[in-house]
């Protein structure tokens, strides 16, 4: 190694010395030495160098990251969260549509390490769910990582220097829900760069929602008004109205409409199930929403044991029913039979509407809803259906795909939907140019949803075959997040810079992926979410298997999977960062670590009986 080669090794070195250790440490080690390697001899092992990472959004994934830097898992990490919108909260904060609610128990609705028992009712309101990552981000201490009415427009990793180059634009503050992602609505200033190690997309895949595509929008004279995008001050009190799909938003819409509207047209293009939907056994009767007493909720929260207890039992449910997507299953099965008796009974009085709902695929190929009411309210004079789906909007309403009736109405409501595409909202380009929002519009290959062919440092919560399909989505996030943890750690202590799938990885993970999922109910004959919106669509949105299959797979992250490349780009460097024959708790001062963790408790039957 010639000297101006570990000059330069050692300029490159400097550039990422952890915080704890200076410049001059540094080259006072490699002046006394022959070998740059042990420049960094005075530093001990698994000492974590300095990384900024840059975060998009600041829903529950984005938050969760954050706990992990504020509880110090992740030393000497810089952390900024970009938040679009003008508050924390993600969909919580967007969706404000009548009736909008969780259809998963709310107990198991919420971070582990956020327990809340205060909330009203089984099934949660949209509102509520706001209040407590609100609630959340203030007690934990994770609004200082936030930086609100920023949104990211670009990336791009430069090769060379082995960062993120992120384009990003201040907002007005105004609510940012806008259905295309090239709009710049809301934009305020010139956009700015910054660079970062790592850039992680915690943006959602129920974020970028999507007009329906029908002819004649703009030709409406009338109110038009998209779920996702509810605005705040809309009186529907008396008015004729319109409602345009019938999946799970549109089914909580409905009955929290009626009481107002003077009338309202319902046009139903598919089949669905509304049926008791996950741990039904802990809500109402037939499933249905309870609202829990004070005492109950005082209760929960002086006995923190009895509540936790509650919230395992709720999850066990939840788990131990995951065989009701498997086609043809005895819990299908059974399932099938009790949702089919279910909807005749609320439709009794209307049995020509069961008919004609009722579907002929498998109970779960559509997100089954809870649906409080919405049966009951199909059966209200107040209510006709339009079978068929929409042909045509004009200046007075709208027409019906028959083409023979015509609804003149006051407002139109659009519960179409999101793009579930799972492209980014905007433009990423990796390795060789690529660019990811344009590879994922044609295929969304990813790797346990996390991680992207060609991205080096980039990291996705519940991105393509993510257990999108089965109990709750926050215990998925938590695991992600550990996840993520392991690979950032790695790169601060081992002497990476980089980290990508290899190029085979993401396609092979989802060539297993769609093969498993042949067998599941979600691969029935039905329009879906889970399809992008199409019949006969490639499963890539969900994963193959139960969520504890999920979790299992990230609790250990096969390394072997991966390509990393060194920070020195020095092979003789490759062990340099076993430092200085020390681990970093025997180089303090006062260790606060046990330095016998090895030496684990024993129970007294553990002892070994022998006479000496």
């Amino acid at each position: 190694m010639t000297r101006q080669a570990k000059d330069d090794a050692l300029k490159a070195y400097k550039e990422v010395l952890p915080s704890t250790v200076s410049v001059g440490e540094a080259t006072e080690a490699y002046n006394g030495v022959d070998d740059v390697a042990y420049a960094i001899s005075r530093l001990p092992l698994g000492t974590p160098r300095k990384l900024k990472v840059l975060c998009v959004g600041a829903g529950f994934s984005g938050l969760a990251f954050a706990r992990q830097v504020e509880l110090g898992k992740l030393p000497n990490v810089g952390l900024t969260v970009y938040e679009k919108n003008a508050s924390v909260g993600g969909t919580w904060y967007e969706n404000r549509y009548p009736g909008c609610a969780c259809d998963i128990p709310i107990h198991n609705y919420q971070f582990s390490w956020a327990p809340c028992p205060y909330f009203k009712s089984y099934y949660a309101t949209g509102n509520d769910i706001h209040k407590y990552i609100e609630a959340v981000a203030d007690q934990h201490n994770l609004r200082k990582y936030v930086k609100v009415s920023y949104k990211v427009i670009g990336a791009k990793w430069l090769e060379d220097r082995q960062k993120w180059e992120v384009k990003i634009v201040a907002t007005d503050g105004r609510d940012l829900m806008v259905s295309n992602r090239l709009n710049r609505d809301g934009e305020s200033g010139e956009p700015f760069t910054e660079e970062c190690d790592i850039l992680i997309n915690a943006g959602g895949c129920f974020n970028d929602w999507k007009w329906p595509a029908i002819p004649g929008k703009e030709t409406f004279k009338g109110e038009m008004i998209h779920s996702a995008a509810w605005p705040k001050e809309t009186d529907l009190k008396g008015k004729t109205v319109a409602l345009i799909g019938n999946g799970s938003t549109g089914v909580q819409i409905l009955p929290n409409i009626l009481d107002d509207v003077k009338k309202v047209y319902v046009y139903i293009r598919s089949k669905t199930w509304v049926t008791a939907s996950f741990a039904q056994k802990f809500a109402g009767p037939n499933g249905s929403n309870i609202f829990f007493t004070e005492e109950q909720k005082q209760r929960w929260a002086e006995n923190p044991d009895e509540y936790l207890q509650y919230r395992k039992e709720v999850e066990g449910e939840l788990n131990s029913r995951f065989r009701l997507y498997l086609k043809d299953s005895k819990a299908q099965k059974e399932a099938l039979a009790y949702s089919i008796s279910q909807m005749t009974e609320k439709l009794s009085s209307k049995p020509e509407v069961a008919e004609k709902l009722i579907p002929n695929f498998a109970v779960g190929c559509r997100r089954t809803t809870p649906g409080n009411g919405y049966l009951e309210a199909l059966c209200s004079p107040k209510v006709e259906i339009i079978w068929g789906g929409v042909d045509s909007f004009n200046e007075t309403g709208l027409l019906a795909a028959n083409k023979t009736q015509q609804r003149d109405v006051d407002t139109i409501i659009c519960a179409t939907g999101f793009n579930m595409s799972f492209s980014p909202r905007f433009p990423i380009i990796g390795r060789n140019n690529v660019n990811l929002q344009e590879k994922w519009d044609d295929n969304p290959e990813c790797y346990l949803s996390v991680t992207a062919a060609d991205m080096p440092n980039y990291f996705i919560y519940l991105g393509p075959a993510s257990p999108l399909g089965h109990g709750s989505v926050v215990s998925s996030l938590e695991r992600v997040t550990e996840y993520i943890t392991q690979f950032v750690r790695k790169l601060q202590t081992e002497n990476y810079s980089s980290v990508v799938p290899k190029a085979h990885i993401p396609r092979a993970y989802q060539r297993q992926a769609l093969a498993w999922l042949e067998k599941t109910a979600w691969n029935s004959n039905c329009t879906s979410t889970y399809k992008n919106g199409k019949p006969d669509g490639p499963l890539v949105s969900l994963h193959p298997g139960s969520r504890l299959h999920y979790f299992q797979l990230l609790k250990n992250p096969r390394w072997e999977d991966f390509e990393w490349t060194s920070l020195s780009r020095d092979d003789d460097l490759t062990f340099a960062w076993l430092g200085n024959g020390f681990v970093v708790e025997e180089c303090k001062e006062n260790p606060e670590e046990d330095l016998t963790w090895f030496l684990p408790p024993v129970e007294a039957n553990q002892m070994i009986k022998a006479s000496f």
